[in-house]
């Protein structure tokens, strides 16, 4: 079964990843950025216009390639034009050109998408009140991110077949494998390498915005990519498959999948991660027990196989790290005392920026309670970071960027942010549960364990309020079964469609009798 995950589209979307990676760092090193940017501008175009999905589909690898979407980038001014921003916009150029053509139709007719109608307004809500208190182009710089939605009108036209969700998938799988190579790359290098490379390889991450390490004790880094975020959403299609009954070359393979999942989890050192995989997992478990009630037998294989995937990630952890070439600068109890320090160490300086950061986000909420203050709002507080503290000695930052995702939402959109995310949250969670005791099970418990996940996971790291999140949203969306709800509006609409004008219809009959009358 785990080679439905490994076919030519895997391998397609991977070589594009690793080669979207290599013409960064030319772009970068070379300044040929701006040529890239125009060459991918014109393929997503032409690709779009080719076939819908297709630009779609390049702008999920885009989003699996780079957290922030800077693998290329140019300034104009002080206005960054980032990767993003270019194949948005060749999409929608692509995508109205098919319009006008009149080669798309409308397969959203079940009017599913109407669940995202609240969050919307409550976005639209919060650029209008930005724009009455502040600069328009702050207000844009901090809520350009979820512009990403739009990208649902485009998916809509897409008549998402069981063949093309299956590439999309396995584009997943790709996006998994991906960031697990590339954080493996990065932390042997910084274990291996002198001083004079590892600084131009920071310089060139820290501008792509590709990854975030950190120097720790014993000679040890913490490598973390914001992408690390799809790997946790493919391992919770792993996990399920570990207590599942396989051949022995698909349990090998669940096995080493889950393993590198394992691996990003203890690579990028993320408590928010952690946090939400955790309590994930169990909400992933409960379902599947309750769902399969498999035997006991089952369940301690089950545990056994996700033991076998732990110690394989260490294993795999240890051996990027002390492998002896070209020299090993690591310490021998690096890896058991930096996780150690992790789990009990409260002084942090994330943590209590975080704890620093809440009282004076939540007296701003109470000033605005269900209105909200709108994009590009700041909050001023005390922050530990050594790097704000070169800048300011006492610590005080200011910022439009907060670490709690769900206070950050509420603050900015007013009350109906929130209720417009659960109410987007549970629509969905109706609707996968439409697939259970169906073959399809497996996908209605992944979509609900990857809505608590990144919910879980926004309480104290905000991706809901990115393109990372919003493109996770986008991308169970195509999945999800037709709202049988909403069906009998669906058949409403098609009969208006088809039925005459009546207006029309009286002016014909009218025209009828006049003749009829004049003979």
């Amino acid at each position: 079964m785990m080679q439905e995950f490994f076919g030519k589209p895997f391998y397609y979307a991977l070589s594009s990843l690793f080669i979207l990676l290599l013409s960064s760092s030319i772009g970068y090193f070379f300044h040929l950025s701006t040529f890239f940017l125009i060459l991918i501008g014109i393929v997503t175009v032409f690709a779009t216009v080719r076939k819908l999905e297709y630009g779609l589909l390049i702008a999920f690898l885009e989003l699996l390639s780079n957290a922030h979407g800077f693998l290329f980038f140019t300034s104009v001014d002080s206005f960054r034009i980032s990767a993003r921003m270019v194949i948005f916009l060749a999409v929608f150029f692509g995508f109205s050109i098919s319009l006008l053509r009149k080669r798309l139709s409308f397969f959203g007719r079940d009017f599913g998408a109407t669940c995202f109608f609240p969050l919307m307004i409550a976005i639209v809500w919060g650029f209008i009140i930005g724009l009455t208190k502040r600069n328009a182009l702050d207000v844009f710089r901090d809520g350009n991110a979820y512009f990403y939605l739009l990208y649902l009108l485009p998916i809509l036209h897409v008549e998402w077949s069981a063949i093309k969700k299956h590439v999309m998938l396995q584009c997943l799988a790709a996006g998994m494998v991906f960031t697990t190579s590339t954080s493996v790359l990065i932390l042997y290098a910084y274990t291996h390498f002198s001083e004079p490379f590892l600084k131009m390889l920071y310089v060139f991450l820290r501008d792509i915005r590709f990854a975030e390490i950190t120097r720790l004790p014993f000679g040890m880094y913490r490598v973390f990519e914001q992408m690390h975020l799809f790997a946790f959403l493919f391992g919770l299609i792993l996990l399920p498959r570990l207590f599942s009954s396989q051949t022995k070359h698909d349990r090998l393979i669940t096995i080493f999948l889950t393993s590198l999942v394992f691996f990003i989890a203890l690579i990028g050192m993320s408590r928010s991660f952690w946090f939400g995989f955790a309590f994930t997992s169990i909400v992933c478990a409960g379902l599947f027990v309750f769902l399969q009630r498999p035997l006991m037998k089952t369940l301690f294989l089950g545990i056994l196989h996700v033991g076998a995937a732990c110690a394989l990630s260490l294993f795999l952890l240890a051996g990027t790290v002390f492998f002896p070439w070209p020299h090993d600068r690591t310490d021998g109890n690096a890896i058991t005392s930096i996780f150690d320090s992790r789990l009990s160490d409260t002084s942090d300086v994330a943590v209590t920026s975080r704890w620093n950061l809440l009282i004076p986000m939540r007296e701003m909420i109470m000033d605005a309670p269900f209105f909200g203050n709108g994009f590009g709002q700041t909050v001023t507080f005390k922050t530990d970071d050594p790097r704000a503290r070169a800048i300011r000695s006492d610590g005080t930052w200011t910022t439009s960027s907060m670490e709690w995702g769900w206070l950050e939402v509420w603050l900015k959109m007013g009350f109906m942010a929130p209720i417009g995310f659960i109410f987007l949250f549970l629509v969905f969670i109706r609707r996968a549960r439409a697939m259970f005791s169906t073959p399809k099970e497996w996908i209605g418990i992944w979509i609900i364990s990857s809505l608590v996940f990144i919910s879980a996971t926004h309480v104290f790291s905000p991706y809901l309020n990115h393109p990372l999140g919003l493109g996770v949203l986008l991308f169970l969306f195509i999945f999800l079964p037709p709202d049988s709800r909403v069906r009998f509006f669906a058949l409403l609409y098609f009969l208006k469609q088809k039925m005459p004008n009546p207006r029309f219809a009286a002016s014909t009959v009218q025209t009828v009798k006049s003749k009829e009358t004049s003979n």
